[in-house]
């Protein structure tokens, strides 16, 4: 099988979507909570498709720049991840690449993950733990779930497979953990570290359950007031 081959499929079923005037559901992510509408294609061209505009997906792409679909695959009767990068939107429609099959870990979490805000801030602490980590250290956090938590560092500071003890501030209390470096990525000139509770009590998860749940609440409240 080759990608030419997924590829006219993909575009087959794009053009049947438009003739028959179906829509598909596009997802998207707004502060990490997913962001999902239905949309019809409009047009599709060599390199480009163009869908109905929606204010909610509008507000996801202009920060996330990326929207997602789900194709089932007529010759392995399969589902298969589309992705495809915004270039341009507007009230009108959204334009984006050519969809194509792509691997997006935020489509299968266990877990929903939200980002922090200054209303509901999260503290997280280094603690020190062997030769590698010999001091406490206050990290940026970027975003949380009850899983585990992503934050701001260096780049080349942490590796993946590292087994860190943190200590977590929540509004609703603290707690300590140990924790795995699960990924790492670019955030301009340094890292976003990604780690996974190990072993974590229940009344813990309660408290990231609470945090999650609120801020989800936070983030829904704030799509409404912006896309009215």
């Amino acid at each position: 099988m080759t990608g030419m081959d997924v590829e006219k499929r993909v575009d087959e079923w794009l053009q049947e979507l438009i003739s028959k005037g179906k829509p598909v559901e596009l997802i998207s992510f707004y502060e990490e909570l997913p962001i999902r509408v239905k949309s019809k294609p409009i047009s599709v061209e060599e390199k480009f498709v163009q869908w109905e505009s929606h204010p909610k997906l509008k507000l996801a792409v202009d920060s996330f720049g990326r929207v997602y679909t789900i194709f089932k695959d007529p010759m392995y009767n399969q589902n298969r991840v589309l992705a495809a990068d915004v270039t341009y939107y507007n009230d009108n429609f959204i334009e984006t690449t050519k969809p194509k099959p792509f691997e997006e870990p935020r489509l299968s979490r266990e877990f929903p993950r939200v980002t922090v805000s200054p209303k509901l801030p999260v503290k997280l602490l280094l603690l020190p733990d062997g030769e590698k980590f010999k001091e406490e250290k206050v990290y940026k956090v970027i975003d949380i779930s009850e899983n585990g938590i992503g934050f701001l560092s260096e780049k080349g500071e942490f590796s993946i497979g590292d087994k860190i003890k943190v200590k977590i501030d929540l509004p609703y209390g603290s707690f300590q953990s140990e924790a795995e470096v699960r990924s790492l990525e670019p955030q301009d000139d340094k890292e976003k570290t990604g780690v996974k509770f190990l072993n974590l009590h229940q009344r813990f998860r309660n408290f990231l359950h609470r945090y999650v749940m609120t801020r989800q609440r936070e983030i829904l409240d704030k799509i409404r007031l912006l896309v009215e």
